[in-house]
């Protein structure tokens, strides 16, 4: 990250802090922890946090409510003696938590801290982007209570078996943590950090087994990749396209097969109920010497159409019911606030050009953020509204392109974020997405950087109250990227997270002796939106227990480590599915002749909950026999590699690693799948 410290400013904090009183007393308080005494630490702890931010403030502050439990007034009010008693206060309550077993509560409190942290930027005399780390004069406490806490969370993450954000909570602590000190060095632990960067996410043999440690952040559940006849077309592969379910069906458009093409404008539908092969429906009509590449676009539907924005004051119109294409034409009256933010010539998206922007309907009007446009690279804000109704624009919030200075009321300039509309059409959320700050370098942009900037955020707008709010990552969450499947299951009020892409995350393959810069994820997560009841034997009276949570969804196997993947979900049977996307080859130690390939298959996930479609798993046989990303499982030992399939008249459903394990699960696999020599 960028480091950003002011002189002045620090010499102003500096003068502040010599005049300021504050009792650090969570030193005491870890003193009694450390002695055995939980119960007067923990009261320690409380009386010392209610001290500093009053007895009304709540104490973690739970997700999704206020203020969104990231950014607070009374944080901001603080000052860095403050931060530093309410952090250490904050790291001794999560340690408590731990002690009484008590996971989910001692992550909220860990989260409070980096809530802590996030308030501290407000202290710039220059509002600061995400990718900034701002060091204040602060004490050296501050760092170390910091460093501590984030180590703690990436153990507890480790554990349950969220390694992408073990890793990522780890590495935020050695990247950030300026200068970093023996003591810092000591906490971060590198020789450990070195080990995280060699694991996959999720790790294979992690997914031996998919049993929860704790049913509060974890849920069991299960990848089963669809049988679809091929097509040279379409299940040759594809990335950058788009998809939707509509009416049993799933449609896939557009896209290209790799970055050096061939290029698509195609449109294509799978019937879901009978998965046997793809029909092919008539090509998007518009010249591309209109509307550019058909890649990074988005279709959303609308009662029986789906909606295609191109950047362009002409809407695209695909009629579901007809299966014929149709447009029409849109106003936009820029006003003067629009004028100061870069709008010029009545429109604001420069070269009629769109992709990777994230686009939702709610309430008959579409949603537009973010993505690149002709005239920036790393991204815009810009936050957009079409009333489909008058087909008349307005810009809600954001710039057109991205300011010297960061704007702390809205998200950051990005592309490629997930997003979602919450059932009771009050919300668009957004999540994650990435400043593509390299591209920026090389066009000679504002903020160019050496690599991207992947963000670790959500946010949520307000539709009535047309305002952002930066929402809290609470429970069992995934750790930053970009370009990641997410969907939004409106039958099980459920947002469901695959895959994806961190482009500064290293990954180490040391049997290759080859290092990555970043990372693709294949792990697979829920933010459960609807509230639950509180573990037994827990105080139901503390809210973080029912507020909306992220959850891990633990599965034996999982397509291939990939992102730009597709996520949809079947509003009338609450089934989601998977589609596509693409991987860098040398990423997956068994396929290195090609530099990178894309992917064509279509996978369901179900998981263990109230219609998640569960029951129809066979959980031992996908023990033995799931596909572990580039991998197989033995039928034998269950491990995962590169292993040669059963050549007998199974046609290859089982794999074995070798002779011996041949040898001892013949018989078995003979009777469980009436095999023979063929």
């Amino acid at each position: 990250m960028d480091q950003h410290l002011n002189d002045t400013f620090e010499s102003q904090l500096l003068d502040m802090m010599a005049n300021a009183y504050v009792s650090v007393n969570y030193g005491a308080a870890d003193k009694l922890l450390e002695a055995g005494n939980f119960k007067a630490a923990k009261n320690m702890y409380l009386d010392e946090a209610r001290k500093i931010v009053g007895p009304d403030f709540r104490l973690p502050a739970p997700a999704g409510e206020g203020d969104g439990g990231v950014i607070s007034s009374v944080y901001t009010g603080l000052n860095p003696l403050e931060w530093t008693n309410l952090m250490g206060c904050c790291l001794g309550m999560a340690k408590w938590h731990l002690h009484e077993k008590d996971t989910e509560m001692a992550l909220a409190w860990l989260e409070e801290v980096n809530a802590v942290y996030r308030c501290t930027y407000f202290y710039s005399p220059d509002p600061l982007y995400d990718w900034m780390d701002f060091h204040l004069a602060t004490p050296q406490d501050f760092r170390v209570i910091r460093a501590r806490a984030l180590v703690l969370a990436s153990q507890i993450f480790l554990s349950l078996g969220n390694t992408g954000t073990a890793t990522t909570r780890r590495h935020t602590a050695l990247t950030t943590l300026h200068p970093l000190t023996p003591q810092l060095k000591e906490i971060v632990d590198i020789p450990c950090l070195l080990d995280l960067y060699q694991t996959r996410h999720p790790s294979p043999q992690v997914t031996l087994s998919n049993d929860t440690v704790s049913t509060a952040l974890q849920v069991r559940g299960s990848w089963t990749k669809l049988n679809v006849a091929k097509s040279d077309v379409l299940t040759g592969g594809r990335e950058d396209f788009a998809s939707f379910i509509w009416n049993g069906r799933f449609y896939v458009a557009g896209g290209r097969k790799t970055s050096l093409g061939p290029w698509y404008r195609d449109l294509w539908a799978l019937n879901l109920e009978n998965p046997s092969e793809w029909r092919r429906l008539p090509d998007y009509p518009v010249a591309f010497s209109q509307s550019g590449m058909f890649a990074g676009w988005r279709m959303v539907v609308h009662n029986n159409t789906t909606v295609l924005f191109t950047g362009r004051s002409t809407i695209d119109v695909f009629d579901l019911v007809t299966e014929q294409w149709t447009s029409f034409k849109t106003t936009y009256v820029p006003t003067a606030a629009d004028i100061a933010a870069g709008v010029q010539n009545r429109w604001p998206y420069p070269k009629e050009r769109l992709s990777d922007a994230a686009m939702q309907i709610a309430n008959d009007k579409l949603y537009v953020f973010g993505g690149s446009h002709g005239t920036t690279s790393i991204g815009c804000n810009l936050f957009m509204e079409l009333d489909l109704r008058t087909r008349k624009w307005r810009r809600l919030s954001g710039y057109v392109r991205a300011p010297r200075h960061a704007d702390y009321s809205c998200p950051g300039p990005r592309k490629s974020a997930a997003s979602w509309v919450s059932k009771d059409k009050t919300r668009v959320y957004l999540l994650f997405g990435h400043a593509d700050r390299e591209g920026a370098s090389f066009h000679d942009e504002a903020h160019g950087a050496e690599s991207a900037f992947g963000y670790e955020d959500m946010w949520s707008w307000s539709i009535p109250e047309e305002r952002w709010r930066r929402e809290r990552m609470s429970g069992n969450p995934p750790c930053a990227r970009t370009e990641l499947a997410c969907a939004y299951n409106e039958k099980l009020e459920k947002v469901f997270v695959f895959g994806g892409y961190q482009p500064t995350l290293p990954t180490y393959v040391m049997e290759q002796r080859i290092q990555f810069n970043y990372s693709y994820f294949a792990d697979t997560f829920v933010y459960d939106m609807s509230p639950s009841s509180p573990p037994s034997g827990t105080v139901s009276q503390e809210p973080t227990y029912s507020a909306p949570k992220w959850k891990q969804v633990l599965t034996h196997g999982f397509p291939t480590y990939r992102c730009q993947a597709q996520l949809a979900c079947d509003p009338a049977t609450g089934r989601t599915y998977m589609f596509g996307g693409f991987t860098n080859n040398q990423y997956i130690p068994t396929r290195t002749k090609l530099f990178s390939r894309s992917f064509g298959d279509i996978w369901e996930l179900r998981t263990e909950e109230s219609g998640g479609h569960f029951d129809e798993v066979n959980l031992e046989e996908e023990a033995r026999s799931s596909k572990a990303g580039p991998w197989q499982r033995c039928f034998s030992c269950a491990s995962p590699g590169p292993w040669k399939k059963c050549g007998g008249s199974c046609k290859g459903r089982v794999f074995f690693c070798g002779g011996p394990c041949l040898k001892d699960g013949w018989k078995e696999h003979k009777e469980m799948h009436k095999c023979r020599k063929a």
